[in-house]
This record gives C-alpha cells, structure tokens and sequence, in this order.
C-alpha cells in the first residue's frame, strides 16, 4: 500500500485541480463577495510569500490561488504537500460509500491550515503560508477528480483524445484527469469540442483583482450560476461535506459512460459529455468561491 501510495504522489505531481485560471476563479469569485476589511487582510498576508514563480510579482488575493501549483517548479525532493491536493477515495455507482481514508489528505489539509489561521500567535509568515494554502485547497476539493479514483490515480490514467488542449502539463499525455482540471473553459462550437479561452500564464495574469480575462469570465459563470439556484449554500457545511460532493459527482459524472480503457486504449469525449461537465466544472468553481469567501469574512472580517 505504502508503495502504491507514494508512486501516487509522483506520478499525480503535475496534475492539478482545477488549472491555474479555475483557482484565480474561484479567488475572484471569492473578492467579488469579500468586504473592504477582509480583502485588505488577505492582501496583505499573501502579497508575503515567495513569488519566483509567479513573474516575481506579489502573490494579490486572486493570483494566490496559483502558489501551491507554482511551487511544483521545486525540485520534486523539496515539495512536501503532494498528498494535500486531494483524498482518494474509490469510484462506486453512485458514491454514497463515501468515507475518508487516514490522512493526509485535502480534508485534513484544509483543517490543519485552519488551526493556524485560527490562532492570534501564530506568527505572520505561518498564517500567510496558510492563507495561501487553504485559498488553493478550497479550489482544490470541489474538482470532481479529486475526491474520486477508478484505480486510475483519479482519471490520470484513462487516457482520452478528441479535446484541443493548449497548455497540457510538459511530459503528461491528455487524460481525465487533466481534461477536468480545465472543463469550465471546454465547450462545444457546431457539434466541435473547442477551447473557449486560454489560462494566463504568470506574466500576464491579473496584477489584481477584477482585471482581465479572469474578471470577465468570473462574471459571465456568477451569471450563470447565481446564489439562488446553489441550495448547497442554504446549509453550513466543512470541507467534509465539499469532498462528500466532489466524490459523488465523481462516480456519477465525471467519468465517460462505460467500461475504464484503462491504459491499453484512449476514449475520445464525446461533445455531449464535454457539454455536461463544462457546466458541472463551472457550478463546482462558483460554490469554491461563495464558500471561500465566507470562510475568509469568518477568519478576517
């Protein structure tokens, strides 16, 4: 098991959840329902930490979202949160046997940064090294795929064809995996799978909030999906309960009808499959940002 554990944590080192442009979404989502008081907060604590991968320009409150994926540019033996992006937990038919393995895992993560968050002597680097973690682990636990594995390394190892990727991970081939890390910008034009917009890369991503393609599209999926039709959000809920969802969608829905190919064979998406996840995809990012951002008026306002 230990071994299956740990060729797990290499082999899902360059899989994300969701790409760098759904974690600035669901910070954006967050800064729109965020006050005055608790963005100046988050603003300053994350403008801290180290930003060499981020075109050495201040980490701000939507850009943070990306620091923990960034820091995959360290060598593989200084990255110690692997095993923090996601819970493994097997697919079922309809995932109600849902239950948490020991840890780590983003559930305990999410807890573990919430303790240093919670407490006032903390010092400010440990409470920014936090920040910037949990920020990126809300994003993380409502990615289908991050809470559900068909023995496959959650969908890293059903390869797939058919989606016009522009930005796969250097090294990786196109799998479930990483396709659902990006479905929110995936749709179809004429029957044709098609990218609709390209994720920023470090040196043009928004020098702050409300600026740019991440703005925009954050509008256009808060429009899309507005507060009234999330009833998730009538009821309070923990990371728990966000995983307990994200493993649900993922036996129901994440996952092409049929038999796994497993790695003998690639399953082309059909347009119909992309259509439905695109709009799971964007539903999933906009509850990440309502409940990043009443987490955060909770710890700062």
């Amino acid at each position: 098991m230990r071994k299956y554990i740990l060729a797990f944590a290499l082999i899902t080192s360059h899989a994300l959840a969701w790409d760098p442009a759904g974690h600035m979404l669901v910070g954006q989502i967050a800064w729109e329902l965020s006050t005055p008081k608790t963005r100046a907060a988050v603003t300053e604590l994350v403008s801290t930490l180290e930003n060499k991968f981020n075109n050495a320009e201040p980490y701000n409150f939507v850009t943070v979202g990306c620091w923990m994926d960034d820091l995959r540019s360290l060598p593989k033996k200084e990255y110690e949160w692997s095993l923090w992006h996601y819970v493994d937990i097997a697919k079922d038919d309809d995932g109600k046997n849902f239950k948490l393995p020991e840890p780590p895992h983003v559930v305990w993560a999410i807890g573990e940064n919430l303790k240093v968050l919670r407490d006032k002597a903390a010092p400010k680097n440990e409470r920014a090294k936090a920040l910037g973690q949990i920020i990126h682990w809300i994003g993380d636990v409502h990615q289908p795929l991050h809470a559900t594995t068909w023995d496959d390394r959650g969908g890293n190892g059903y390869l797939i064809m058919g989606v016009p990727f522009s930005d796969l991970w250097p090294g990786t081939k196109a799998n479930l995996h990483s396709y659902w890390d990006k479905a929110f910008r995936f749709e179809l034009a004429d029957s044709t799978i098609v990218e609709q917009w390209q994720c920023p890369k470090p040196d043009v991503r928004p020098k702050a909030p409300g600026e740019g393609v991440i703005a925009d599209e954050a509008k256009k999926l808060m429009a899309r999906f507005p507060k009234k039709t999330l009833p998730e959000l009538a009821v309070k809920s923990d990371a728990e309960a966000w995983a307990k969802e994200s493993h649900i969608l993922g036996c129901t829905k994440a996952y092409p009808p049929g038999e796994h190919p497993r790695e003998t064979a690639v399953h082309k998406l059909s347009p119909d499959f992309v259509h439905t996840s695109n709009a799971i995809a964007g539903r999933r990012i906009v509850l990440a940002g309502y409940r990043l951002a009443e987490l955060l008026g909770e710890l700062f306002q």
